[in-house]
């Protein structure tokens, strides 16, 4: 009996061996999988609404294709929108030949496909209530002496589409950055940043990139005198101070002395929507210059009769 007992544990022994064996080395079969497609189409769901089935001719180790073809619940793979072709409706296909490119999020690592035994796959995007927005840099950002951003953020996507309810996007106007701070500021900078969405809301991008162009500049002072523009034939302005000092920061080494091209002038429209005949004084200033600060800003005008 104790004989028995012994070949009996021998053999169910060597049938695990040999199984654990056989099952560990690579083999090839069909397997049908469920897929759930996410993806960033402009104007649809983020996830396709019905799972769909795949079918190709896999290689795999055995365990990974019994692993496979035990699994019921689907899979969800992200897709790149650029893949899919619309068809109609809510109807997106993306081909088989694209799909080689997911083959690990699809059947896990480790496996490839022979063949896809179909030319395309269907999956259904509903429509959703979305809205395009700019986005809006928040930022804290401190220079080094004789230092100074030259322009604004260049932002790329510079918008967005915010998906969710209509109570929740009417009065939504942009959509903000999580604040950039940086400090001791001395030469452009890039990067990336996270984009903060507000609750309830679902963004087509969660992050954008972000670049600034920072000089170094040197500070001029001049005196320019102020004329008026866009005056009407027959109409003359009288304009006081009509002469003010301005201070040019300029990016260095300074290739031309801005005050010799440098217009300062007030706006007529603007004096005729005014009232109380009081007007910004603007700058002309030439290129090089990043920033020119006039002294008074404003000045009284009044209009000779």
């Amino acid at each position: 009996m104790k004989n028995w007992q012994y070949f009996a544990g021998c053999l169910a022994l060597s049938a695990g061996i040999w199984l654990i064996h056989n099952l560990s080395h690579m083999q090839t079969d069909v397997v049908t999988v469920q897929v759930v497609a996410e993806s960033n189409i402009a104007g649809r769901a983020a996830a396709s609404s019905d799972a769909v089935s795949l079918t190709a001719r896999c290689k795999a180790s055995g365990f990974r294709l019994l692993y496979l073809e035990r699994k019921s619940e689907a899979v969800r793979v992200r897709f790149d929108a650029d893949d899919f072709t619309h068809e109609e409706g809510d109807y997106f296909s993306i081909g088989s030949a694209q799909l080689y490119r997911y083959v690990n999020d699809i059947f896990g690592s480790g496996a490839s496909v022979e063949s896809f035994l179909f030319d395309k796959l269907r999956f259904r995007f509903i429509r959703e209530l979305n809205k395009k927005v700019p986005v809006r840099v928040n930022s804290l950002l401190s220079f080094r002496p004789q230092y100074m951003q030259n322009g604004t953020f260049v932002v790329q996507p510079d918008s967005v589409l915010v998906y969710g309810p209509s109570d929740l996007l009417a009065n939504l106007e942009s959509i903000g950055t999580r604040t950039i701070e940086r400090s001791d500021i001395r030469g452009s900078m890039h990067g990336e940043v996270a984009l903060e969405a507000p609750e309830g809301l679902r963004l087509s991008d969660e992050a954008v990139s972000w670049s600034l162009e920072v000089s170094r500049f040197v500070e001029m002072e001049t005196e320019l005198p102020v004329s008026a523009r866009g005056v009407p034939p027959g109409k003359e302005l009288s304009i006081y101070p009509n002469r003010v000092k301005v201070t040019f920061r300029c990016v260095f080494p300074v290739m031309a002395k801005p005050a010799e091209s440098a217009v300062c002038y007030v706006d007529y429209h603007e004096f005729a929507g005014s009232l109380t005949g009081r007007c910004v004084i603007h700058c002309d200033a030439p290129r090089g210059v990043i920033s020119a600060s006039v002294q008074p800003s404003v000045a009284e005008c009044v209009e000779k009769l």
